[in-house]
Order: structure tokens, then C-alpha cells, then sequence
């Protein structure tokens, strides 16, 4: 604390200056004390007005909606290749991008309720039926003989003849094997080494550089032509002339192509199976062999047994399933 007179310093807590004894705090001065306040009484709290409780909200659920039906992808157009993925028309046998094979289509499938409901023929007892009395098989106003199992329909005991005891002298030949197959050079469709242009493209397969030069086969005795000839319109079918005959019919969805079609000829209304039967020649004598066919190969009569081939004579009827046929040798 500085002096207010000599302007010297003091301790802070001094009360006169220690060098001319001026007087550096006043005299305290008494103060009276204050009477203490009484606390005021605390004000009773105003009426607070109670807010009505909100009603309880419930809460629905919201409906599940319909599920909605996925949409059906549409069928394809066409024959979908199994190598490549393409679309090709249907009956195609080949694939129109890549050649592969194409699967052959499948047939549909009968109602089983409806094959259920026809009701079995009754076996007919005698040839004014519509059955043949020892198989069952239909048979056709005006028939002498069953063409199934061969049983003849003019007596009453159904008399059946012997069966044809099949041919000694040639032994039976295994089925011939698929030729080999060459690929176009246009549309790579499998095509065979015989052709000279592509069934389905129309490209030329051999061209008059590339052809082979023809060489000439040694001469052959001349065998005696011979034919089948249609009973009900007398058209003549003559045989192959390489010796191995095929009849049957005609169906391009399964690649099938015989030597004679019997299809013009009402093969399909009379039951004719693709590959039927087969007509061999070896030397100047014939064999007939049945391949398996549905509605049965009958020769004379006699019902032949698939795999085994019987001789031919001239004037022989044959019959595959309802067509009649004659077997004549031209000689």
C-alpha cells in the first residue's frame, strides 16, 4: 500500500505509515445488523388442467397382396438344336446353322381315358365278322385269309397251312449298316458320299475336276427282272436293280426313305410299317424277309417271323398289313 502523504510503501495491512504516521485506513465503522427475514410461506401450487388421454390407436395390417401369376414363357417355334441353340423348322433333319442332328419328333400320346373307354371288339365266331376268329386282328368284307396270322376265313375251323420252311440256301444277312456321311460344303448339313447335290440346300457336292473317272464293272450274267405288282389297281413296282429291295413308307420326320413307298398306294390306311419288308436277290433266286414290321408280312398265307427270310416263286401274294401284293419274276 503506498502512503498518501510521502508516497512510501507500507505492508497492505498496515494502518499508519511507518515514515511520516499518516493515517492509511479509516476508523471502522460499527454497522447495525440486520434483522433476519423470515422466508415467505411457498405458494400452493396452481391447478394444473389435465390433458384428456388420446384413444388408443390399433393398427390393421394392410392386406397381403395377390400374388401374380409368373408369366409363361412362350413354346419355341420351331426345333431347338441341341448342339448350337438354334431354332430350326420343324420336320428339319439337320441343324440350318451348325448340321448337327436334329431329335425327331415325337408323337403324341393317346388319352389314356379315351383308349380306356373304347370297349374291346368281340371276337367274331365265323368270316361275317369284323375279327379274325383265331386272333382277334379286323379284318375286310371279301377276305379269304387272315392277314395277320394267316388263318383261313372261308371254313368255320379256321383252317391255318403249314408255315413256309425258310430258305436253305442263303443265310440270313444282318441289317445293313448306315452309309457314311459327308458334310456340305454350303450349309454343313450331313448329306451322303452318293449325292451330287445337297437335299437341302441345293449346293453341288461334286464338282467335274473332283468327280472320279467312272470305271467300268465287269460284265454280269443278266439276271430276270422282277417286280411286285398291285393287286387292287395292277400298277407294277419293279425291284432294285442292286439286288436289296426295301418296302415300306415314306416318312421324312424320321429320315426314312425305302425303295418302293407304298404310301400313294393306301399304305398308311393299311397299316404299313416304315421299314416292312425286305426283297433280296441272290443269283436269279429271291428272298422276302420281314423287318419287324407292326401289322405282319404274309406270304401265301403264312405269317412270316421278322428276321427270317423265305424263298419267292412267281405269282406269290404278299401282303404287308392290308395291301396285297403279286411277286412276279418277268422271266
Amino acid at each position: 500500500m503506498k502512503c498518501p502523504n510521502c508516497g512510501n510503501e507500507t505492508q497492505p495491512d498496515a494502518i499508519f505509515c511507518d515514515q511520516c504516521g499518516t493515517r492509511l485506513q479509516a476508523a471502522p465503522v460499527e454497522v447495525e445488523p440486520t434483522p433476519p427475514v423470515e422466508p415467505a410461506a411457498p405458494a400452493a401450487p396452481e391447478p394444473v388442467a389435465l390433458e384428456p388421454e388420446p384413444a388408443p390407436v390399433i393398427k390393421v395390417a394392410p392386406a397381403a397382396p395377390e400374388p401374380i401369376a409368373a408369366p409363361v414363357a412362350p413354346e419355341p417355334a420351331g426345333v431347338e438344336c441341341p448342339a448350337c441353340g438354334a431354332i430350326n423348322t420343324p420336320g428339319e433333319a439337320f441343324c440350318s446353322e451348325c448340321g448337327n442332328p436334329l431329335d425327331a419328333p415325337k408323337p403324341a400320346a393317346e388319352p389314356a381315358a379315351l383308349a380306356a373307354s373304347v370297349p374291346p371288339a368281340p371276337a367274331a365266331a365265323s368270316v361275317s365278322g369284323a375279327n379274325c376268329p383265331v386272333c382277334g386282328a379286323a379284318i375286310q368284307p371279301g377276305d379269304t385269309f387272315c392277314f395277320a396270322c394267316g388263318a383261313a376265313l372261308e371254313t368255320s375251323d379256321a383252317e391255318v397251312r403249314e408255315p413256309v420252311s425258310p430258305a436253305p440256301a442263303t443265310a440270313p444277312r444282318p441289317a445293313p449298316q448306315s452309309a457314311a456321311t459327308n458334310e456340305c460344303p454350303a450349309c454343313g448339313a450331313q448329306v451322303s458320299p452318293a449325292d451330287a447335290f445337297c437335299e437341302f440346300c441345293g449346293a453341288a457336292l461334286v464338282t467335274p475336276e473332283s468327280a472320279p473317272a467312272p470305271v467300268a464293272a465287269p460284265a454280269a450274267p443278266v439276271a430276270p427282272s422282277a417286280k411286285l405288282l398291285l393287286s387292287d389297281s395292277g400298277i407294277e413296282l419293279p425291284l432294285s436293280s442292286d439286288g436289296e429291295t426295301i418296302v415300306g413308307r415314306e416318312d421324312p420326320y424320321t429320315n426314312v426313305y425305302p425303295d418302293i413307298d407304298l404310301t400313294p398306294h393306301g399304305g398308311e390306311e393299311g397299316g404299313v410299317s416304315r421299314r416292312h419288308f425286305r426283297i433280296q436277290r441272290e443269283g436269279a433266286a429271291y428272298t422276302i424277309e420281314d423287318l419287324g414290321s407292326t401289322n405282319y408280312t404274309v406270304v401265301d398265307r403264312t405269317r412270316l417271323e421278322p428276321g427270317k427270310p423265305v424263298t419267292l416263286t412267281d405269282g406269290v401274294e404278299i401282303r404287308a398289313g392290308r395291301v396285297k401284293l403279286t411277286f412276279k419274276t418277268g422271266a
